[in-house]
Parts: structure tokens; sequence; C-alpha cells
């Protein structure tokens, strides 16, 4: 069956122009004129350095008892396994990429990204990677605060840096032993408390969280100032609380350290200047 389809009409001045080689009324008035061309801007992405094997071989896969099960994650689950939870590996590969992204894109346009990990798992990694990359990290512990009182706090990291200046310029080889113990003593105490926050001049932007249930204060604090939060959350927490989850598992130190240097490859790739 053909089907028969009413041409456009056509003015017959521009078809005999056409035919004569005149140019149209257009084309005579853009003739010696620049014409801008619009480029294609392409946004350039992060891409993973790790796939869904390496994942499963850092047992990623394994969540928490059934029991212990957040009926906000079953989203997340593929299936139960000797009473274990088993992670889609093939939604949590998702949105570790979307996650990375989100870092990377985050530190490209000058925010600052902190890390967070105080849970006895995550503490080495996330100091050495956070310590390697120069960018602000907890791991001793979450001081209450940190976000809702951040004025108190900033005063407590002046304060640090004033010490560990006047400490290396000598300001203070007049001071009495029991003095300069005392000085110590609160150095340490401070280092403990935001010693990795010593480089912040202001708020972090973003914060990367490891076990959202574990560290469920600090992302209260940090939802409601508005702060965004990245978080590994495991089958026994809620993926709503935070505004980029990443299903996997977060007690196991493969698992962990497999996504927190991922992070830190994401950061990383921000910081270089194309």
């Amino acid at each position: 069956m053909f089907i028969l389809y009413k041409m456009p009409k056509v003015k017959k001045s521009l078809v005999k122009k056409a035919l004569s080689g005149q140019k149209p009324a257009y084309a005579k008035a853009t003739a010696g004129k620049k014409v801008e061309v619009i480029k294609e801007v392409v946004v350039k992405k992060y891409e993973l350095s790790i796939d869904l094997k390496n994942m499963l071989d850092a047992g990623c896969h394994l969540g928490h008892k059934i029991s212990k099960t957040n009926p906000k994650s079953k989203e997340n689950i593929y299936k139960a396994m000797d009473g274990i939870q088993i992670i889609d590996l093939t939604k949590s590969i998702i949105q570790l990429k979307n996650a990375c992204n989100y870092i990377y894109s985050s530190i490209k346009s000058g925010k600052t990204v902190a890390f967070l990990g105080t849970k006895r798992q995550a503490r080495e990694v996330v100091r050495r990677v956070a310590t390697e990359l120069g960018i602000p990290y907890v791991t001793d512990r979450w001081l209450g605060g940190t976000v809702s009182n951040w004025g108190e706090i900033k005063k407590n990291i002046r304060r640090l840096n004033d010490i560990n200046t006047g400490l290396k310029a000598n300001k203070y080889a007049e001071m009495s032993k029991k003095d300069l113990s005392l000085l110590k003593k609160e150095t340490v105490r401070l280092n403990k408390m935001i010693g990795g926050l010593v480089t912040l001049e202001k708020l972090f932007d973003v914060i990367f969280v490891v076990d959202s249930g574990y560290e469920k204060s600090a992302i209260k604090e940090c939802n409601d100032k508005g702060i965004k939060v990245v978080s590994i959350v495991d089958t026994d927490s809620n993926p709503e609380k935070v505004d980029f989850a990443i299903s996997a598992n977060d007690d196991n130190v493969k698992s962990i350290s497999l996504i927190v240097e991922e992070m830190g490859k994401a950061v990383k790739a921000g910081q270089t200047k194309n």
C-alpha cells in the first residue's frame, strides 16, 4: 500500500533564484559577516579503575545477617544465602561510579571534600589516602558539633596550628618543664580531636563516609547543614539517609579499602589540571 504525503509549498521566487544561481535574501544578509560556530562541550567523566570482579574478590557483596536487614536496603539485595544477605553488585558498581563522578566534579568545581572513617577497619586506609591527597579527614572520633558548632571547632584548629607553629619556631624555649609538658598534652588532645582538619579554612562541602550506620550522628549533622553525603551503606542501614549510597560490605577491611582507594583516585583525578 502506498501513502501519499502532501509536499510543503515553496515560494516560486525562491525556486527561480535557486535555478538562476542568485543568492536568497538571508544569504546576502550574512555574506561577509562572521558566523558564530557553536562548539559541543564535552564533559569529562571519571572512569572507574575497578570492575565488578574486583568488588566480588574483595567481598563487597557480603551483607549482614537477615535479621539485621533494614527494609530500605532490600532493593539493593540480590538474595539471601546461609542466613546472610548478598548485595547486588551490578547495582553497587553503578552507585560507585555515580558517587566517584560526583566527588570528581565537586573537586573540579573547587569544593572541599572530607573523608570520615572512625571504625577500626577503616582508620588506617582513610588516614593514608586522605593524607596523600592533602584533604581533611576524621579517623579517631567524630566530635559532636564538628558541623553544627563549626565556630568552636575552628577556634581549636587555629589553636592547634598556633601551637605547632610555635614549637617549630622554638617559641616556647623559655617555658618551664611543667608548662611545656601541659602544652604538649594539649597538642596531643587537639590532634586526636581535629588533627585531620587542620588544613580547613572553612567547613567542607562534601563528606565521604565509611559505614553510614556507624557514623549516623555525623551524617545527621551534615544533613541538617546541607552538606552532601557520599557513603558506603551495608544491608543493616538506610540508604535514603545519604545523598549517594554505595551498597557494599562496610565491615571487611578489603571491601572498605577497595572503595576508599577508588574514592581517593576520583579526588586525585579532580585535583589534576587538564
